[in-house]
């Protein structure tokens, strides 16, 4: 069959904004839909607010129906709403008219790429529609939740739009949501159910027995939804938290947001969170039900439009929790069952040729997931024995283990029915596979093999490897090969069982030390290469590790190995901050008096981690201790950081504590001292000298600061060097500041430096508005907007929106920069960082009069941060929507002001090496804007490109 899915984007939100209009155009869009489907022969076997689902016999009559819906919906001004379809071929399941299955959520996932207007098409239906349509290929894409990468066309006809934005695939939403390696069966109904509840529901909870599948049921409906949060959708694993008072930090680290001074971590998030449209997936919380439910209940409170989907074995017992219990797969119908259709499909992943064509193992396999109670990570580990044991055999086997210990317990106990099946595939395992598995219960967010290796009690890396596979094909371990390196994990329910198994076998302690010390020794050598071209992989070490870098931390701490837990803390600190990791300067600051009564080795190097509480609020504790570093430095019996770092962060704590001059003398200092070459030293340097107003002396060191991080090689460096010579530039040659910034813009999103992106963003995009470029810079605002709103960046985030109103005023859209300049009025550091933003309020009301002034600037009153975030970021959206004209003189070719400033050099016989030591760029990015030039003035070399520039007077 070929399926066609439609959906109008945002449909809720457009019924909140402006529901007399929906009212007007839904019923005109549910008529027009369904007449186009059945009068081209198709079956609508689904349809709710959003749109239908539709079933065709060809290819083409469904290609045909949705052409006909746009052009029927463009025509109509009343119902001219911007649907996205999607088809797609395959065979499907037909289950009392409701065609469903995994390919009907293929189909569902690739209509969430789509954007309003826009048809989509699937390989498989591009295959039969090649000769009868035109369509354009749009590369290949991850479907959220699916396994691989599919072939995407959009259809093309005359009447209808060709130009669309870059599809929102997996790749490019926001979130953290993984990809599922297996399909989900037997719960379509209830994801649709959840999903329908999490659009009208603030906090919804799954409840339910382990292995009943709650987290792969919440993870599927954050696919299902992901299209429909634009800030992303945000898991957040609990099981891996041992201290209830670790939840906010956990929530945190995972949103990126940063601690603010004494404001408790929780009401951070929650105010971060408050103006975002997101949904976050709390994972695994029935060990901390108090601590979850308090974090959670202040994020609904004051986080107006997120949503938090909630999975534990009990409620959090909240007014505002909407509770659904998450029951075990039907066995009703025998072989036909949910449950053995599970059974099936996991047992094909273990024989590919394994059917239900033999009545005795159809019978056998339904007796097993009778047995199992249908719960399915039960089903899952029976399946997976289909390697080695027949269908029978596993029945009877497990069936005589559950008769011999179920005991006289009456009716039917599923946690005790998991804890059987689990032990029964426990007992199935080699002496060295338990032994193995036991290990694996330490790890915290999952484990390398390297890693396992280092932790496991006997065998080398080849048995540990053999054992690992094993218990992979036996799915009690889980592998996930789409990183770069395998990353192996537990289900929450077996890794459970393997550490009661762990604890009663006597190996808990000296398992967790072993976990403990390996991480240690690794971030000590990941610290190692940080401070160069390793930075990107020594951070994403950190990243990817820091559920065992927090459990490994929280253990030696607690049993006093305080040489341990520095290495821990003060790595992870030092390491952490670059990726906005702020939990770990916590770590840090908290071990900070053990670790000096111990007078362990590396003790500065765990205060100049702390130091770095400067970025979180702490700026007076971060000085203390980035100070005591310095004075330790020296004395042998201590292994410090490099020379001149602990210096460095203590500048940083002083110019945070509004110390100007000692931020310029100790950043002077470590150049006087220890030399130029490190990455942070004459950059910062330069910083402090052009804050200062010495901007002859700034400019003369600028470029050896670049060139100095560029040597050193770390992105994090380099990033940093280009914002601080911009920051130099900015005051005396506007060419070379915006050359310094767009770079460092770039590379920041080449290399994911997250850290400076608000800042190189924000600080470009004035001169880009008085330059005649307004269109980069409110692409430059937006960003800057949401790079300081997504880390909770208060102070940073009121500066930047305090200098959007004089861009808006520029466009000529003077109302919304009326009612932005009011809101950001009320906040005291706008009005020291952009103290033009009062002269600004007074020009705007001498424009359109004092009423109409006053009427805009109550709508501003009313407007929180969270609040002024949205509608800034709302308008220039608006803007870049529909621009207004540029002013000043029109460029020729279409070129931007940057390629004219190269094409001038290139005129002038420049090398692309000196185009960039003039224009204050890499060479690469020098020639990255003359191979635009050509390509933009069509031409092929230097010399056609001189004709060009002379002939349109560019030279």
């Amino acid at each position: 069959m070929t399926l066609l899915c439609t959906a109008i984007p945002d449909a809720l939100q457009r019924w909140d904004d402006a529901p007399a209009e929906m009212a007007a155009a839904q019923p005109i869009h549910d008529r027009v839909v369904r007449e186009a489907i059945e009068g081209h022969g198709g079956y609508v076997f689904a349809a709710d607010a959003d749109g239908f689902r539709a079933a065709f016999a060809t290819a083409g009559s469904a290609a045909a129906a949705a052409v006909a819906v746009q052009r029927a919906l463009r025509a109509d001004e009343t119902a001219n709403l911007p649907v996205r379809m999607a088809l797609h071929v395959a065979e499907t399941t037909d289950r009392d008219g409701n065609y469903s299955g995994p390919e009907f959520d293929r189909v569902v996932r690739l209509l969430a790429l789509a954007h309003g207007g826009q048809v989509l098409v699937s390989d498989t239906a591009a295959v039969l529609l090649r000769d009868r349509v035109s369509l354009r290929p749009l590369g290949e894409h991850v479907l959220r939740g699916l396994r691989g990468r599919i072939s995407v066309f959009q259809l093309v006809t005359e009447g209808l739009p060709t130009e669309f934005p870059v599809l929102r695939s997996a790749e490019q939403l926001a979130g953290n949501l993984p990809r599922q390696v297996t399909s989900l069966v037997g719960r379509d109904e209830l994801v649709r159910d959840v999903a329908d509840r999490m659009r009208e529901r603030r906090l919804v909870t799954l409840t339910g027995v382990g292995g009943v599948g709650k987290t792969r049921m919440a993870l599927e409906v954050g696919a299902e939804l992901a299209g429909e949060f634009p800030d992303g959708v945000w898991v957040v694993e609990l099981a891996s938290v041992n201290d209830p008072d670790a939840v906010p930090a956990a929530l945190a680290t995972i949103l990126g947001i940063a601690p603010q001074g004494d404001t408790p971590l929780i009401a951070t998030v929650a105010a971060t969170l408050g103006g975002k449209r997101l949904l976050l997936v709390i994972d695994n919380c029935e060990h901390l039900l108090a601590a979850a439910a308090s974090a959670i209940g202040a994020i609904v409170a004051r986080s107006g439009q997120a949503r938090v989907l909630v999975t534990s074995r009990e409620p959090l017992g909240l007014d505002t929790e909407d509770v659904l219990r998450v029951t075990p797969l039907s066995i009703a119908g025998g072989a036909a069952s949910d449950a053995v259709t599970l059974f099936v499909s996991r047992a094909r992943a273990a024989r590919h040729d394994f059917g239900l064509r033999d009545p005795d193992t159809a019978e056998a396999v339904t007796t097993i997931c009778r047995t199992l109670d249908g719960l399915p990570l039960g089903i899952e580990l029976a399946a997976a024995r289909m390697a080695a044991m027949s269908a029978a055999e596993i029945r009877d086997r497990l069936t005589d283990r559950f008769r011999l210990l179920s005991g006289s317990t009456p009716g039917p106990d599923r946690q005790h029915t998991l804890h059987h099946a689990v032990a029964w595939s426990y007992d199935l395992l080699t002496d060295e596979e338990r032994g193995l598995l036991r290990a694996t219960a330490v790890f915290a967010g999952g484990f390398e093999l390297a890693s396992i290796h280092a932790v496991a009690p006997d065998g080398d890396a080849v048995d540990v490897l053999k054992h690992l596979d094993s218990l992979v094909r036996k799915s009690l371990v889980v592998a996930d090969h789409t990183t770069a390196s395998t990353r192996y994990s537990l289900f929450e329910t077996i890794r459970q069982f393997a550490q009661d198994r762990l604890e009663a076998a006597g190996e808990l302690a000296v398992t967790r030390d072993r976990h403990a010390g390996h991480f240690a020794a690794e971030a000590a050598a990941r610290w190692d290469r940080w401070n160069g071209p390793g930075w990107r992989g020594a951070v994403d070490w950190v990243e990817a590790e820091f559920g065992n870098l927090r459990a490994a931390f929280r253990w030696s701490s607690v049993q006093g190995n305080v040489t341990v837990a520095t290495d821990i803390a003060a790595h992870a600190a030092l390491m952490g901050f670059s990726v906005q990791l702020f939990e770990a300067l916590a770590w840090a600051e908290e071990l900070v008096p053990a670790a000096s009564a111990a007078d362990v080795a590396r003790l500065p190097r765990l205060c100049t981690g702390a130091g770095y509480a400067c970025f979180a609020g702490r700026a007076e504790a971060g000085r203390a201790n980035a100070h005591r570093a310095v004075e330790l430095e020296g004395d042998s019996r201590y292994d410090p950081c490099e020379p001149g770092y602990a210096m460095f962060v203590e500048a940083l704590c002083e110019v945070y504590c509004g110390d100007l001059d000692r931020y310029v003398e100790l950043t002077g200092e470590v150049v006087r001292r220890y030399g130029g070459d490190r990455g942070y030293g004459l950059a910062s340097y330069v910083d402090g000298l052009q804050s200062a107003g010495r901007l002859d002396e700034a400019l003369a060191l600028t470029e050896d600061a670049v060139a100095a991080a560029r040597r050193l090689g770390n992105p994090y460096w380099i990033a940093y060097a280009l914002w601080i010579a911009g920051m130099a530039f900015s005051r005396t040659n506007t060419r070379r500041a915006l050359a310094a910034w767009e770079e460092g813009v770039g590379f920041v999103r080449e290399h994911h430096v997250h850290f400076f992106e608000g800042f190189l963003a924000r600080d470009a995009a004035p001169l880009h508005t008085t330059d005649g470029e307004p269109d980069v810079a409110l692409g430059l605002f937006a960003s800057a907007i949401d790079a300081f709103h997504r880390a909770g960046n208060v102070p940073q985030l009121i500066i930047t929106l305090a200098s959007v109103p004089a861009l808006l005023e520029r466009l000529d859209r003077i109302e919304p920069a009326a009612v932005l300049a009011s809101a950001l009025s009320r906040e005291p550091s706008s009005s020291h960082h952009v103290p033009e933003l009062a002269e600004l309020a007074d020009r705007l009301a001498a424009r359109m009069g004092a009423s109409r002034m006053g009427g805009l600037a109550k709508l501003g009153a009313e407007l929180d941060l969270d609040g002024a975030a949205g509608y800034a970021r709302g308008q220039i959206d608006v803007a870049r929507r529909d621009p207004a004209p540029r002013p000043g003189r029109a460029r020729p070719g279409g070129l931007s002001r940057r390629e004219i400033d190269v094409l001038r050099l290139v005129a002038a016989g420049r090398t692309s090496g000196e185009i960039a030591a003039e224009l204050f760029i890499s060479p690469r990015t020098a020639e990255h804007h003359i191979q635009n030039i050509y390509g933009k003035i069509g031409v092929s070399n230097r010399a056609a490109a001189t004709r060009w520039a002379v002939t349109h007077r560019v030279v």
